[in-house]
């Protein structure tokens, strides 16, 4: 078992203005970052990747030729990038257009289907088992 730690020493040992100094130092910079999504690699091809896209060009072929020159990514993720980097422009979601309902005339409505035919369980003079009351 490990260990517990007393954090009420850990306290009284603690130099807090050398610590806060540090935290303050920490804020005023970027965090590290440890390794690149593809995302972040595919990021400069951006713009020329969804031309090629709106020319035509399928996300697994836009795949096949970023595998042959040494860019290892799935066409699922190439889609995802695709459909985030063209659901943006400059930084702003684009809003989609709504579907207007189709005005219907009575005679375009479609058939609806007869009502289902059947008995109620247990219904009197039916023959069927069931809990019968009566007003008795």
């Amino acid at each position: 078992m490990s260990t517990r730690i007393d954090y009420g020493q850990l306290a009284a040992k603690l130099d807090y203005t050398a610590l806060d100094k540090k935290l303050e130092q920490l804020g005023q910079r970027e965090p590290p970052r440890k390794r690149k999504t593809a995302v972040d690699a595919l990021e400069p091809l951006r713009e020329r990747l969804l031309a090629l896209h709106n020319k035509g060009w399928s996300s697994s072929q836009l795949v096949e030729e970023l595998k042959a020159v040494g860019v290892p990514v799935s066409p699922a993720r190439m889609r995802d990038f695709l459909n985030l980097w063209s659901g943006y422009v400059n930084g702003v979601a684009k809003t989609r257009a709504r579907r207007r309902p189709q005005s219907t005339n009575a005679n375009d409505k479609l058939p609806t289907a007869p009502p289902p035919v059947g008995r109620a369980k247990g219904a009197p003079g039916d023959g069927q088992p069931g809990f019968k009351f009566t007003g008795h």
